[in-house]
């Protein structure tokens, strides 16, 4: 009888928390709308669209978010390049957004973590290596 050696696991290649992101966003490629999908989940680093998306892995794109309330509503829109593509969908890596933007995605990823105090971690940790690329 033989018996199976260990199981050679991927690492998670993930560095950012992920959450479940339920809205749907436009995407465009060139400055053409290719339609409004639904997202999966969301993360400071990207977040994943459901549907078929006929855009090559590397491509550049840009996604627009518009979040409405009782009083006000906001168009947020990031920049982002497709990093993977399955048969559910599509993930998009962000490359560059607004401060609006990104003061909204922390908002989000934080209020819908089950862990918030290891995504502000991870916040300070963006910061900081932010902070000294740029100094």
């Amino acid at each position: 009888m033989k018996t199976a050696g260990p199981i050679a696991l991927s690492p998670e290649k993930r560095r950012d928390t992920r959450v479940i992101f339920t809205r749907s966003v436009k995407l465009f490629v060139k400055g053409k709308l290719q339609g409004r999908y639904p997202a999966r989940n969301l993360s400071l680093g990207g977040l994943f669209i459901e549907g078929t998306v006929n855009i090559p892995d590397g491509e550049d794109c840009h996604l627009e978010l518009h979040e409405t309330g009782r009083h006000s509503s906001l168009i947020l829109t990031f920049s982002g390049k497709v990093i993977r593509q399955d048969k559910d969908g599509v993930g998009v890596k962000f490359t560059s957004m607004g401060e609006d933007s990104f003061m909204f995605l922390q908002t989000m990823v934080l209020y819908s973590s089950d862990e918030p105090v290891g995504v502000a971690e991870q916040f300070l940790e963006t910061f900081n290596s932010d902070k000294a690329s740029s100094g």
